[in-house]
């Protein structure tokens, strides 16, 4: 899509919805809003990361647009293995925001941040259990990356900044070999995308709602570049237990 054609849709996009073309930018950049629409991109990036990543012979990547009816739960992302139709659930999340963290007094004295890994509304009818949190089966894989874990919260400029500690600072950017600037420590951070399987995750069935995701050398979380080997293996135990039934 080139820049008159998205310029094109925009104006249509105003007419649409009753939004003063004049403003748009000023919504789009309305903190309250960059988070909904980060957190929706993130689905999009990553149906296009596992299309570059995995072997279109071998796997049929697909984002649906589907709203989750009540008591039930939207897919993301679905990866299916074509020899079989085994279908993978894969939920894109992103770091928590400012969340990234290096300290001696950390419960975690590695470097470390969190990923949001919760619904973004409560379900009622689990308020007595669960709530808001994910049960094994919801997913099979989650897929994030760090960039949030550097920003900021709480600022109130339009623009994000980078959290302000210098010594936390200090370790990602040594680790990724860039500059401690925002600009740099963002897109080295948003180009480190992890993936972690839902049963390594999972205690007592149930996913945490932010779950660590340590730097260097995670147990669970592992790089992008893994994920074929990972969703092979899934596919082949499931396929076992299904002729096992």
């Amino acid at each position: 899509m080139d820049a008159q054609e998205l310029g094109m849709q925009m104006l249509e996009y105003c007419r649409k919805f009753k939004i003063p073309q004049d403003y748009v930018m000023d919504i789009l950049n309305d903190q309250k809003v960059v988070p909904m629409i980060r957190g929706k991109a993130t689905e999009y990036a990553v149906e296009i990361l596992l299309k570059d990543t995995l072997n279109a012979r071998e796997w049929v990547v697909a984002k649906l647009n589907l709203n989750a009816q009540s008591g039930t739960h939207d897919e993301d992302v679905t990866v299916t293995h074509q020899r079989t139709g085994i279908i993978i659930k894969v939920e894109c999340k992103n770091a928590v925001r400012g969340s990234f963290k290096y300290s001696t007094r950390a419960r975690i004295k590695e470097p470390f941040c969190t990923v949001k890994c919760h619904r973004s509304r409560s379900d009622l009818s689990k308020a007595s259990t669960t709530n808001d949190r994910y049960l094994m089966g919801d997913f099979d894989f989650v897929v994030c990356n760090l960039s949030n874990a550097i920003i900021a919260g709480a600022t109130y400029s339009e623009n994000f900044e980078l959290i302000p500690d210098t010594r936390t600072v200090g370790r990602p950017c040594e680790y990724y070999g860039c500059d401690a600037t925002y600009e740099a420590l963002f897109e080295a951070t948003y180009a480190d995308w992890r993936f972690a399987r839902a049963q390594d995750l999972a205690v007592d069935g149930v996913i945490p709602r932010t779950p660590a995701v340590r730097l260097e050398n995670d147990p669970v979380w592992r790089p992008i570049s893994e994920i074929e080997q990972a969703v092979l293996d899934f596919t082949r135990t499931h396929r076992a237990r299904m002729k096992k039934r």
